[in-house]
């Protein structure tokens, strides 16, 4: 349950969040309208935004949340037979609005303008007839709330085009808040990347419409016609990205594609340091690994980069893997670490999702195949949770399983409660009742020809379009015990500026508390989709205590240095007692 909260006069409403009591694991809370393929939350709203492509879909009222069979009825909108491919899950009612993209969202991308407007970058082909666009040279925007009981916002349309055509691109927002887009396909349908129509370039995009610069070659995202093949170069859609802190307030930002590794300044453009590749296998589209900046901890804000699982660039059956490494980029003399295997076998298509404790639960996906529509098969039924700061070999924790497949086409996002909304799965990519193969299987086309790879999803396998929509709570929420004691913030500002010091108010957080350490994070829950967290970040703050009433404190919290720790935007602030966060509230970080 969500109340809203006025603070002073500013007439600016935060969602703060009244606890309730729920045991560890999944609850099926709803249905999503459209099938989910990406997932963000608006600031300053008790709403989650799913995004899909254009398809029939029948995911609205009267889905059947114990067995997943879908409506009877098309969700189309009012008045018209196009079907929905966008809407707003209201957390509050578990109800939905429709929302109506102008062009084609399909594996587009996404990040927060410093406002934080959603950026929604790219897309793919246009349906005339439903009165989509083409989606390719697009982005758009959705604006942060609040919004008012009769809230209309929608999504609005930018004059501007990109100056690529990109298909699978990443976003990241820079220092001054504006956004770069890496790299991409300028043609859709496919699984896999070829010289012919990759763009290995990145471009810049700015939130006040100025003239960007022309696209800039990455040489990372380059390879030959003679490289279509080889998986450790063309396996390179959906960069993983990771700005980097540093002293200079740079753009300097990990970018890992196919197995290739650089720390690359997006202000000179240029090689800021080179890093040795990423161990063994590629890691991004359709390899689909987890990869998650750690938490940033003042004062040093060390940053290290975590990778797990993916897939393997075998021909025709790629093979979802196991390992874990990380790297701290910034080191005089970086290197990849292995780590903990995963323990319950191999995962591809995992979504990694930043939790307020500092830990990852990493969840969704399949044990065997790739990333694609119909190329994997085994899903992934049980989460983990990964705890970096535990020893090696006890890193990983299981969780209770949910008993809804999580396949391609699957999303998760950090929620206000601490708890992750999970949605989506549809391997078949547009609406499938039973979710099984064609009839071409295991064959299909790329690019125009037949693939080097055959479909991993076997012939007897059935994951249909899904519309439910789960929860997943956390450990640190398990029991009714944790949550009689909870903190909760009682006070705070609506804004806060690098390197100042701000007063927060909590309440369930005595002074002589031994054994259940404070804690003071900010946290970009970040756009899901295809198992990346663009923007997702978490940093720890300093803290001081000023006074104490009983079980009520206030504190002294000095917020991040500056925006190469965290970006200019507009983030859920927590508190944590003994590992158990107070619900979240938003905070907006400028300058």
């Amino acid at each position: 349950m969500f109340m809203l909260i006025l603070l002073q006069a500013s007439l600016v409403l935060v969602i703060g969040v009244v606890p309730r009591a729920f045991a560890a694991g999944y609850r099926t809370i709803g249905s999503s309208g459209c099938a989910v393929q990406m997932v963000f939350l608006p600031p300053n709203t008790s709403t989650a935004v799913f995004l899909d492509n254009y398809h029939p879909n029948y995911g609205g009222p009267g889905v059947n949340l114990d067995t997943g069979a879908p409506s009877s009825e098309a969700y189309v909108y009012d008045g018209t037979d196009d079907a929905v491919f966008g809407a707003e899950y209201n957390l509050e009612t578990n109800s939905l609005r429709k929302l109506r993209p102008q062009s084609n969202t399909f594996c587009s991308a996404g990040t927060f303008y410093r406002d934080g407007t959603l950026v929604n970058i790219a897309g793919a082909e246009p349906n005339a007839a439903a009165g989509v666009g083409d989606g390719f040279d697009r982005y758009r925007t959705y604006a942060p709330g609040p919004c008012d009981e009769d809230c209309t916002q929608d999504w609005n349309e930018q004059a501007k085009t990109l100056q690529s055509r990109r298909w699978y691109p990443s976003p990241q927002t820079l220092v001054d808040g504006n956004v770069v887009v890496v790299g991409g396909s300028n043609k859709g349908g496919l699984v896999l990347n070829e010289a012919g129509i990759n763009v290995p370039t990145y471009e810049k995009i700015y939130q006040d419409n100025r003239a960007p610069p022309a696209p800039v070659t990455l040489p990372i995202l380059e390879f030959s016609d003679d490289e279509n093949l080889d998986a450790s170069e063309s396996y390179n859609l959906y960069p993983i990205l990771h700005l980097l802190p540093n002293t200079d307030e740079a753009n300097r930002i990990f970018t890992a594609a196919g197995t290739r590794a650089v720390v690359w300044d997006y202000d000179g453009d240029k090689e800021f340091k080179s890093l040795s590749d990423i161990p063994l296998q590629p890691r991004t589209f359709p390899s689909s690994a987890t990869s998650v900046l750690l938490p940033l901890r003042a004062p040093d804000y060390k940053a290290t980069v975590l990778i797990c699982g993916g897939s393997s660039g075998d021909k025709p059956a790629p093979k979802a893997l196991n390992d874990c490494y990380t790297i701290n980029p910034l080191d005089d003399d970086p290197e990849w670490e292995r780590i903990d295997d995963l323990p319950n076998g191999p995962q591809t298509m995992s979504e990694g999702i930043l939790l307020p404790d500092g830990t990852v639960l990493i969840l969704n996906g399949a044990r065997k195949g790739c990333g694609g529509g119909f190329m994997a098969d085994e899903p992934v039924l049980e989460p983990l949770i990964y705890d970096h700061s535990k020893p090696k070999g006890e890193r990983f924790a299981t969780q209770p399983s949910t008993k809804i497949p999580r396949m391609y086409h699957s999303a998760a996002v950090l929620l206000s409660t601490g708890e992750v909304l999970v949605a989506g799965s549809n391997p078949a990519v547009g609406y499938s009742a039973d979710g099984k193969v064609g009839s071409n299987w295991p064959r299909f086309s790329n690019n125009g020809h037949e693939a080097a790879l055959e479909q991993q999803q076997g012939r007897d396998s059935s994951f249909p379009t899904e519309y439910r929509v789960e929860v997943f709570t956390p450990p640190y929420l398990d029991d009714g015990d944790k949550e009689a004691g909870r903190p909760q913030i009682s006070w705070h500002p609506n804004q806060i500026k690098y390197g100042d010091k701000f007063c927060v108010k909590a309440t369930k957080v005595p002074d002589d508390d031994e054994g259940n350490k404070l804690d003071f994070v900010l946290v970009n829950p970040g756009f899901h989709t295809h198992a990346v967290g663009m923007g997702m970040r978490l940093v720890g703050m300093e803290y001081a205590r000023k006074s104490t009433d009983g079980d009520n404190g206030e504190f002294e919290v000095t917020a991040p240095r500056d925006a190469s720790v965290m970006q200019p935007g507009v983030y859920l602030l927590f508190v944590l007692r003994g590992g158990t966060p107070s619900g979240g509230v938003w905070v907006q970080l400028w300058k």
